[in-house]
């Protein structure tokens, strides 16, 4: 669903890359596919509006063998794929999700379980968000135990509507403000805006950005499984315009009503496009991590193409389901059929991201991978 998209039409091109399955892209209008698309035999197409007609989403789930939603945006689609999913008994891939979703779906699992997997969260943020840092403590704690860490984001792009909406949204923590915070102590710790700053620094196209604290659901959850006594998360939407737009936003907390997100959405799309004319798309995760026995680590990951990157992401979590579907049979599924180190290799291997780990204690980097193209 939303196979016509900029993040749709990559996982498209990804599934028809990798599988042979057949592929049906569904959307509110009749589109036209982009002449690039290969094995164009492969894929049939449906109209269909999933936010107004349930009747017709829930046909469509029962016709086939999994549900694909990049449809947004994700504020505004809320769980309402997801349950249909659940209804019908068909298996979900969806970009979306955010914690209100997460939250809602688990509560309903309580009282009646999913006989399907239904996989929320495949993205960037969220999704690869939270996978990365786990691939760093993964691949580095070696019983080490955890004092603290720090996670920074960082995007660029010339944001859809739908992006940007949900970017908007997420200033005010997607309906459940809870300002600038970190987690510390097994609970949340406010602090002034003048206190939420910080610095990340990139390689090139990126560079040195400032960023700001934001409270993220998947790296609390994180902390509160790996016994981490203080997690702080930072982020920017890099680009001059898109940044003043996003600290407007904030300040007037356009961000509390839909008028006002729409509003503030609509100057997000114009402000990153403008911003596009002279930079180039990129997207980076910064991961710092520090252990009790004085040892400190750091992992970064950069990107060259969000949305691309984003259509590889949903497409290995659809691939890997359909490989495998009894790996997460039964319960809802926060990205956990995808082994973060084989999903970060995957992405390695199509060139859309560059991958470093580096020990700061030595400033020795102990694995990189080719620059990205």
């Amino acid at each position: 669903m939303g196979g016509f998209g900029r993040v749709g039409i990559e996982v498209t091109r990804y599934l028809l890359k990798h599988t042979s399955y057949l592929i049906t892209l569904a959307s509110r209008e009749a589109r036209i596919l982009p002449s690039d698309i290969p094995d164009r035999e492969r894929i049939s197409r449906c109209q269909l509006d999933a936010v107004n007609d349930p009747k017709g989403l829930e046909s469509f789930c029962q016709s086939v063998d999994l549900i694909i939603s990049c449809i947004g945006p994700s504020g505004i689609i809320g769980d309402r794929v997801a349950k249909i999913c659940k209804k019908t008994a068909t298996p979900l891939v969806d970009a979306g999700g955010y914690d209100l979703v997460l939250n809602s779906l688990e509560h309903d699992e309580k009282n009646k379980p999913s006989p399907v997997p239904l996989i929320i969260n495949v993205g960037l943020l969220p999704g690869l968000s939270g996978m990365f840092p786990k691939y760093v403590l993964d691949t580095s704690a070696e019983g080490r135990n955890i004092e603290s860490m720090d996670v920074q984001y960082v995007g660029r792009d010339a944001w859809s509507y739908n992006s940007a909406w949900d970017i908007i949204n997420g200033l005010g923590d997607f309906g459940d403000e809870k300002g600038f915070c970190y987690w510390q102590g097994q609970k949340i710790v406010n602090v002034s805006m003048l206190k939420a700053g910080n610095k990340a620094h990139f390689p090139a196209p990126i560079g040195s950005i400032s960023t700001m604290l934001l409270y993220a659901e998947e790296i609390v959850r994180l902390a509160k499984s790996y016994n981490i006594q203080t997690a702080r998360v930072f982020g920017a939407n890099i680009g001059r315009r898109a940044t003043f737009i996003c600290l407007i936003a904030k300040l007037f907390k356009m961000y509390k009503s839909s008028s006002g997100i729409h509003r503030a959405a609509n100057w997000l799309v114009k402000a990153s496009k403008k911003d596009m004319r002279k930079l180039q798309p990129a997207y980076g995760i910064q991961v710092d991590v520090s252990y009790q026995s004085g040892e400190r680590v750091r992992g970064q990951i950069t990107l060259v193409d969000t949305y691309e990157a984003t259509g590889s992401i949903i497409g290995i979590a659809a691939h890997c389901f359909l490989e495998n579907p009894s790996i997460v049979m039964g319960y809802i599924c926060y990205m956990r059929p995808l082994i973060p180190s084989c999903l970060c290799q995957q992405l390695e291997a199509s060139s859309l991201l560059t991958l470093k780990h580096i020990d700061k204690e030595s400033n020795l980097e102990f694995k990189t991978t080719q620059e990205s193209q």
